[in-house]
């Protein structure tokens, strides 16, 4: 079995649903967890901090994407011109 196919595996429906579903429970511990001492706004809100991590790794994906092709990749013939 070689990597492509793992890969291909791994993309099923069920590993997506099992992905959200830790996800949802790491959201929900954030409200049952007690909060020790608030330093920042954030702390206040429940689940803030798991939101902010997500929206930050999806935006840290979008940018990078977003870089490589609009300023990394070149044509395919670049170094024949």
């Amino acid at each position: 079995m070689n990597l492509i196919d793992i890969i291909d595996k791994l993309r099923t429906k069920i590993v997506k649903k099992i992905a959200y579903g830790i996800l949802v429970l790491l959201i929900l511990a954030d409200f049952i967890i007690p909060r020790h001492e608030i330093h920042f706004f954030g702390d206040k809100v429940p689940g803030f901090w798991s939101l902010f991590g997500i929206i930050s790794c999806v935006l840290i994906i979008v940018v990078s994407k977003w870089i490589g092709q609009n300023w990394l990749m070149r044509d395919e013939d670049y170094y024949d011109k």
